[in-house]
């Protein structure tokens, strides 16, 4: 992934703990999360769509088809991938920003993951 100078700079900073933060939410909901994770002054962000599936399975809908079963099973539904470099004690407000945008209460409401950084490479000339 490609970060600004600036989140590379403070990634390189002694004293600063960096932390990735990855959450798969909603398609229909990436658009609020990002708004509301600008708002706190955190505007660095890699948005990628993928396919994925949780607890729920799938979809299940009924499909007649001549000769078929009547049920289709669609294994892997569309998602948003959105990914920010931050420092590690924004991880907490960053986290509650996205948990309060795409809670819903039911299956599909996503993952949110944070992971540790041991290191950032700009490119392969100036290793970290």
């Amino acid at each position: 992934m490609l970060w600004s100078s600036e989140a590379r700079q403070r990634a390189l900073a002694q004293d600063v703990q960096m932390k990735e933060i990855i959450a798969i939410i909603r398609p229909e909901k990436h658009l609020p999360t990002i708004e509301a994770v600008m708002e706190l002054g955190i505007e660095e962000i890699v948005d990628q769509r993928v396919l994925g599936r949780g607890r729920e399975g799938g979809l299940r809908y009924l499909r007649p088809v001549p000769g078929q079963q009547s049920e289709e099973i669609v294994q892997f539904l569309p998602k948003r991938m959105l990914t920010w470099l931050i420092p590690e004690e924004k991880v907490g407000i960053l986290v509650e920003a996205i948990m309060r945008t795409n809670r819903t209460s039911s299956y599909g409401d996503g993952k949110i993951f944070v992971c540790h950084v041991d290191g950032v490479h700009g490119n392969v000339e100036q290793p970290y």
